[in-house]
């Protein structure tokens, strides 16, 4: 069973909407909306997120590390310096 929902929508997202049924995308205009939230849904929902965030840090990022290391060492060497001033 399916909800009805009133949304409001530009002239042309409606004329866009039509084009792609005479194209045969889909049957209706609220077909391809329907379609088109459960894509959007699909791609942002916790899941998808969770994924992306384990393909995006899986490993890590060791590019600035030895630049970090520097840093590091610095602040560690200047408050120290600090301290026994």
């Amino acid at each position: 069973m399916t909800t009805p929902i009133t949304t409001r929508l530009d002239p042309a997202t409606l004329e866009a909407l039509d084009r792609a049924i005479e194209a045969g995308i889909g049957s209706t205009r609220a077909a391809i909306i329907a379609e088109a939230v459960r894509e959007w849904l699909e791609l942002h929902g916790e899941e998808a997120i969770a994924a992306s965030y384990r393909r995006r840090y899986s490993t890590p990022d060791t590019k600035d590390a030895d630049l970090l290391a520097r840093f590091s060492s610095f602040s560690v060497a200047a408050c120290l310096a600090a301290k026994k001033g």
